[in-house]
């Protein structure tokens, strides 16, 4: 099914088609059952201890991006830029060693003398969401609401992601959930919650807002070089024509106006007339 979005030549075409425990003892090596009172039994207090970060390793290849390596791990760009503490694209780099830790989490550097219970106070959750990142003295913090801000050397020549979830539906031929309809993106889906502030990839001009039967509310913005960035599925637009906003600036809340399921972000580029996939300019 073919959609037409007319907005200040943004869209020429949008394409929509749709262990258990081993007992290895031989006869004869049963020994006498002894009774112990439960005063007896100790057990280990994780108030000022954390286990380690259980985490994998990736090599990155060359022409691989910060956010392809990302969505192949089901993880959200900035867990891996906090946990790696990437203060510029370029560390991303062919040969770089990353950590890639199995969920969504900040890196954060303990207070003097600041045990995990309490670094779990601080950041409103509970000590099995604090571990201790092996060699380092700093703590993971585990969860999406944790994810960090991207550092503002990012923003210069790149594009941000205009929020932090992890991706739901890719870029290009996919199959819907729901009805198995295969269709083809022309752009990303990030998972947002409800009223989440959606921010201006980059640094440009809002050329055009509305109300799309599909995309519901939705905001284009015109960026240099030829490029143009397009929000959808908003629930609320902070902008109007004409605005020029810097990279990270509020453009409006993700929600989950037009067709979207559930609450979400429709995240789409265009270059010189072109839609690409966002997952090799997005860091």
């Amino acid at each position: 099914m073919f959609l037409l979005l007319f907005g200040a030549g943004f869209f020429d075409r949008l394409v929509l088609i749709s262990k258990p425990v081993s007992f290895d003892s031989s006869p004869g090596d049963v020994e006498p059952l002894v009774r112990v009172n439960k005063s007896a039994i100790e057990f280990p207090s994780f108030e000022n201890s954390s286990l380690e970060l259980v985490f994998t390793r990736h090599r990155v290849l060359r022409g691989e991006t910060l956010s392809r390596i990302s969505y192949k791990y089901g993880l959200s760009p900035s867990t891996l830029i906090s946990v790696n503490s990437l203060e510029n694209p370029e560390d991303v780099k062919s040969g770089k060693i990353l950590i890639i830790p199995y969920i969504d989490g900040i890196r954060v550097t303990p207070l003097p003398g600041e045990s995990p219970a309490e670094a779990a106070v601080r950041f409103g959750t509970g000590i099995g969401m604090v571990q201790l990142i092996p060699g380092s003295g700093d703590y993971f913090i585990s969860g999406e609401y944790s994810t960090g801000s991207t550092p503002a050397s990012f923003s210069k020549d790149v594009f941000l992601y205009p929020v932090s979830g992890r991706i739901l539906t890719a870029y290009g031929e996919t199959v819907d959930t729901l009805t198995g309809i295969g269709y083809e993106s022309e752009g990303l889906d990030l998972s947002a919650g409800e009223g989440t502030p959606v921010h201006a990839s980059k640094d440009g001009t809002v050329i055009l807002t509305g109300n799309h039967s599909s995309y519901g509310l939705y905001v284009i913005m015109s960026h240099s070089g030829g490029w143009k960035s397009f929000y959808g599925h908003l629930s609320r637009i902070n902008v109007a024509f004409g605005d020029k906003l810097e990279s990270g600036m509020s453009l409006g809340l993700a929600g989950r106006s037009g067709t979207a399921r559930s609450p979400r972000l429709y995240f789409a580029l265009i270059h010189n007339g072109e839609s690409v996939d966002p997952l090799d300019y997005l860091y």
